[in-house]
C-alpha cells in the first residue's frame, strides 16, 4: 500500500466528507424503497477500506450497514472488499464490534477479481455497487459492464467517484500536444484511461485546447451517456477543496429508478454546498450562517413558467422531474415548491385542483392563466 493510500485514511479531508454525507443520506430512503420489493439486497463495496478513521469518523461501510439495520435489517447482505490486510482487518473489527457481522462480510483480495466473482453468483438481488477509489485506475469499465448488463427486471444501482487530477496525468496532454504519443510509457498511461472510460472517445476530448474544467465535464458528460444506456438516470456532482480550487473528483451515479434522480439531486446539493460554504468561510465572518441563505436561484420562475407551457395540466411532482431532469444540481425541491406556490399568488400560474382542497401538494395540476 502506498503512503499516500495509507495517510487518506488518517482523517476525513473536507471533500471526503462530501462523498460521505451523499451516500448517508441516499442510503436511507433507497433501502427503505427497494426493501419493498421483497427482494433480497446486496451491497457492494469495492474499496472499502478500514471502515473508520483514524479521527474516529465512519467510512462507508459503517455507513452502509447502520442505514440497512435500520431500513433492511434481516434482508440485506454486504460485501466489503479490502486488498490491504491491514484495512481487511481492522473493517472486522469494527463490523463485529457493532454487531453487523454475519449480513456484513469483509473480503480480502483483488476488487478486480471479487467483484467478477460476486457478479457470477447473482441471482435475482437488488444491487448497490459503491466504488471509491484511491486513484483513477480503480474504476474500470470492463469492473462495472456486468452489473451494467443485468437484466433490466432486476434493481441495480452503481455509485463511483472518479479522480480528475489523476485523468489528467493519464491524459499526458503536452506529450500529445508534443507528438510523443507512441512512447511507450504514454501509451501505457493512455491505455488505462481507456480502460477507465470504456473507450477511447476520451481523446477527443482530454486532448481538446480549451480549459481543463471544460475538458473534465466534457468528458463526464460523455462517460454518463455511455452508462446511460444501460442505467438511463445518471448524473454527477463535482467535489472540490472549496469553490476556487480545482475539482478533485465527480461522484457518478447510474440507476434505471428516476426516483434516484430526484432524491440524489437535493442530496447532491446539500452535500456540494453545504461543504463549499464551510470551507469557504471557515473562521469567517459568514462561517455561521446558513449555506441556503448563500445560494442563488435565479431563473427559476422562467424555467417553471416554460416547463407549464410546454406540459400544461401536469402535476407539481410530474414537472419538478422534467426541471431536475434539465436542471440537475440547480435547484432544490423547497426552492422549487416556494417558487410554485408564489407563482399562484401572484397569478402567473394556476392550478384548478388547489382551489378545491385550498392548498397546493404534489398532485396539484398546474397551468398558465386563461388556458
Amino acid at each position: 500500500m502506498s503512503q499516500s493510500s495509507e495517510s487518506f485514511f488518517e482523517g476525513k479531508r473536507p471533500w471526503s466528507m462530501i462523498k460521505d454525507q451523499v451516500l448517508r443520506d441516499y442510503m436511507s430512503p433507497y433501502l427503505a424503497k427497494v426493501n419493498r420489493l421483497r427482494k433480497p439486497i446486496l451491497l457492494i463495496d469495492g474499496y472499502a477500506g478500514p471502515g473508520i478513521f483514524e479521527d474516529g469518523k465512519i467510512g462507508s461501510p459503517i455507513i452502509m450497514c447502520e442505514a440497512a439495520e435500520r431500513f433492511a435489517k434481516g434482508h440485506y447482505q454486504a460485501k466489503f472488499i479490502n486488498k490491504d490486510k491491514k484495512h481487511h482487518e481492522r473493517l472486522y473489527k469494527e463490523l463485529k464490534q457493532r454487531g453487523f457481522l454475519g449480513p456484513a462480510e469483509p473480503l480480502l483480495g483483488d476488487s478486480k477479481v471479487l467483484l467478477k466473482q460476486i457478479h457470477g453468483s447473482l441471482k435475482e438481488q437488488t444491487v448497490f455497487l459503491y466504488l471509491d477509489p484511491f486513484g483513477p485506475t480503480g474504476c474500470t469499465y470492463a469492473l462495472l459492464q456486468p452489473f451494467l448488463n443485468r437484466h433490466s427486471s432486476f434493481s441495480t444501482e452503481i455509485m463511483l467517484t472518479l479522480n480528475m487530477p489523476g485523468t489528467h496525468r493519464l491524459a499526458t496532454f503536452r506529450a500529445a500536444m508534443a507528438g510523443r504519443q507512441d512512447e511507450p510509457l504514454i501509451k501505457d498511461y493512455n491505455q488505462k484511461l481507456t480502460d477507465v472510460f470504456g473507450g477511447e472517445y476520451w481523446k477527443a476530448i482530454m486532448l481538446q485546447d480549451i480549459d481543463a474544467e471544460e475538458r473534465e465535464m466534457q468528458l463526464i458528460e460523455a462517460y454518463r451517456s455511455k452508462l446511460a444506456s444501460y442505467l438511463p438516470f445518471t448524473r454527477s456532482c463535482p467535489v472540490r477543496a472549496c469553490t476556487d480550487r480545482r475539482i478533485k473528483y465527480f461522484i457518478v451515479f447510474a440507476s434505471r429508478a428516476r426516483d434516484a434522480l430526484v432524491l440524489l439531486n437535493d442530496f447532491m446539493v446539500k452535500a456540494y454546498f453545504a461543504g463549499m460554504h464551510k470551507a469557504d468561510f471557515a473562521h469567517g465572518l459568514w462561517e455561521d450562517t446558513d449555506w441556503r441563505e448563500m445560494r442563488s436561484i435565479d431563473g427559476l420562475d422562467d424555467i417553471i413558467v416554460d416547463l407549464v407551457k410546454k406540459n400544461p395540466g401536469e402535476t407539481r411532482k410530474s414537472l419538478w422531474f422534467h426541471l431536475v431532469d434539465q436542471h440537475f444540481m440547480r435547484y432544490l425541491k423547497s426552492e422549487y415548491t416556494d417558487a410554485i406556490q408564489l407563482l399562484i399568488d401572484n397569478k402567473k400560474l394556476t392550478s384548478p385542483t388547489s382551489r378545491k382542497t385550498r392548498r397546493l401538494n404534489e398532485n396539484c395540476t398546474l397551468f398558465l392563466p386563461n388556458t
